[in-house]
């Protein structure tokens, strides 16, 4: 119960684009997958027959590697397809059946919109198959915070967790008077 308050009171202030899909479809081959995993969502890599990721694999350590659709899911009731848009943002997450005080905001910081033109800069779409070879290249390997960040970095090349971002974002600006 803690758990489900705490995720929403998280998504609310992050901003996440969640839509339902009116049209369930298929995940393809080197789609950017997430599922609820308690605070933070699990980001994985499709490569056809399982899923790319990093977390904690079956020994317990912090690596990428590979579990299958129904060990990724976790017995989750939906999932969601990340959707990148042409231009540097937040991926659209669509969400698909699974089927098995006061506070003030100030502005940005200027630092924060400098490293926002950098990514942006920097920014690119990888190929479905692109994509899942980057992810392949990291198996076994650790180094990344969560599996936002590997995932996202697998796609566009910009490790980043914008959950991660977006909290710190929050705590960052929030004054209280």
């Amino acid at each position: 119960m803690v758990e489900m308050l705490l995720k929403s009171f998280f998504d609310g202030l992050t901003g996440n684009k969640v839509r339902r899909s009116k049209r369930p479809r298929e995940v393809s081959y080197g789609d950017v997958v997430c599922v609820e995993g308690g605070l933070l969502k699990r980001y994985g890599i499709w490569t056809g027959e399982n899923f790319i990721l990093y977390g904690e694999d079956s020994r317990g350590k912090n690596i990428v590697h590979e579990e299958t659709f129904r060990g990724f899911l976790g017995g989750a009731e939906h999932f969601a397809i990340c959707e990148f848009s042409e231009k540097y943002g937040r991926p659209t997450e669509w969400e698909q059946p699974s089927p098995i005080s006061s506070v003030v905001m100030p502005q940005d910081k200027l630092w924060r919109m400098l490293e926002r033109g950098q990514k942006a800069r920097k920014y690119r779409r990888y190929s479905p198959k692109e994509t899942v070879h980057r992810a392949r290249s990291k198996l076994g390997q650790g180094g990344y915070l969560t599996s936002e960040h590997f995932a996202i970095w697998c796609k566009t090349g910009i490790a980043e967790s914008h959950e991660l971002a977006s909290v710190r974002d929050f705590w960052d600006r929030m004054i209280v008077y």
